[in-house]
């Protein structure tokens, strides 16, 4: 395929390591210190009220819906290198979060499932940072956070995996760890690093000897695009990337609210554009970040007339031919596709429900939808610490996958 072999050159170039904060000059900290204090209060402002009445109207959670203002307006009124400088990095969150579940946890065996555990990928610059007993479990977990490839892994996607994984096993009678992969961030992390890292980590569990069919993986937003990505790439190997060869399907994939099309002018972005997490406006920091002013004209440019010829399959599988997709059954049993109706994203993941349903009769697939939703409400949950309907829903989902393997 021609997009191949153009996107191997990027596949050769050696892969950074991990985002910390980046280090921004006395201009940038000057822009900065001025979006902050006058145009983004202001904006925030106005994002909250609008929301506030949006939600209230339909006796939706206020909290939640005036967190996902919050968000909306960060991303949009922020880069990407702005946004990491307020956000905590990868490990940092991973360390606080063991051992802040450390100091509330008083049973032994739960406590024996709380270690630092931190794996590095090899020359990556990736790592898997773990969550649960790895050396005892018999299903695995390979978790791919969310943030738009620009903001880290918040505690509340530790928690969410505790939650919705580990502690399903333990109900279920089966061990089960998770390891969340740390992986390199935008502006250093542009395709196909993330990949590269994603591959590996896959590939060490692989290694480890745990079976295909014990294993799951998937994520939230950007990590169900990143899951996708790996999903093509054992379809259709990128060059210059680990090739991973199967010798059955993996046991499931599990995709919440994810991102799979530059596509920004469906009814659902139209429809719900300021009542989510993610807005137009949001969507445009992700793309100046991803491609760059003049190449993520161009894409939008090519969604609307329809020319699929210069989409990256990997990254939006949804703007290339439907017969990419072809064959996920065989390198899944089951997908599970979690989406809020009132998110921005919801017709690209029921669209993908739809062509997976047509073209894969041998993989099991599963649409979730919330009418009361927004965008990645498992991890909203999470957040404010009350797991609920949708962390409950994943639960049920996993413990029923696994109970019946």
């Amino acid at each position: 395929m021609a997009v191949q072999s153009t996107l191997a050159v990027e596949a050769q170039q050696s892969y950074p390591h991990q985002n910390g904060r980046p280090r921004l000059s006395i201009w940038e900290y000057l822009k900065l210190l001025t979006k902050a204090t006058t145009i983004v209060p202001l904006r925030m402002a106005w994002y909250i009220l609008r929301i506030v009445y949006f939600s209230a109207r339909r006796r939706f959670n206020i909290k939640y819906y005036v967190f996902c203002a919050i968000v909306d307006a960060v991303f949009t009124s922020f880069n990407d290198r702005e946004i990491q400088i307020y956000s905590q990095p990868t490990v940092d969150a991973y360390y606080t979060w063991v051992n802040s579940k450390l100091g509330r946890t008083r049973e032994p065996a739960l406590r024996q499932r709380l270690v630092h555990d931190i794996q590095p990928l090899g020359q990556t610059g990736g790592s898997l940072l773990w969550i649960g007993n790895r050396r005892k479990a018999s299903k695995i977990v390979l978790f791919l956070h969310g943030g738009g490839y620009i903001a880290p892994a918040l505690r509340g996607h530790y928690d969410w995996c505790w939650n919705a994984y580990v502690l399903a096993g333990r109900e279920a009678g089966v061990e089960v760890a998770v390891g969340c992969l740390q992986y390199t961030l935008l502006n250093d992390g542009r395709f196909p690093v993330p990949l590269v890292q994603a591959t590996e980590a896959l590939g060490s569990i692989l290694d480890s000897g745990t079976s295909p069919s014990d294993i799951y993986m998937g994520g939230d937003s950007a990590g169900g695009n990143l899951s996708m990505q790996v999903l093509s790439h054992i379809l259709h190997p990128h060059e210059g990337i680990r090739p991973l060869q199967l010798s059955e399907p993996l046991a499931g994939v599990f995709l919440v609210s994810p991102w799979l099309s530059n596509n920004v002018f469906s009814d659902s972005v139209k429809r719900n554009d300021g009542n989510d997490m993610i807005s137009t406006g949001a969507l445009d920091t992700l793309g100046l970040a991803l491609y760059g002013e003049d190449q993520i004209k161009a894409h939008k440019a090519d969604v609307l007339a329809g020319d699929l010829s210069a989409a990256n399959p990997y990254m939006t599988p949804l703007d290339t031919e439907e017969a990419w997709l072809d064959g996920i059954g065989d390198v899944t049993s089951r997908v599970f596709l979690t989406v809020g109706k009132n998110e921005v994203l919801y017709d690209q993941g029921v669209r993908l429900v739809s062509l997976l349903r047509r073209r894969n009769a041998t993989c099991q697939i599963r649409l979730d939808e919330s009418e009361r939703e927004a965008h990645d409400f498992i991890l909203v949950e999470n957040i404010f610490g009350k797991p609920g309907d949708a962390t409950s829903r994943m639960k049920s989902w996993f413990k029923g996958t696994i109970t019946a393997s």
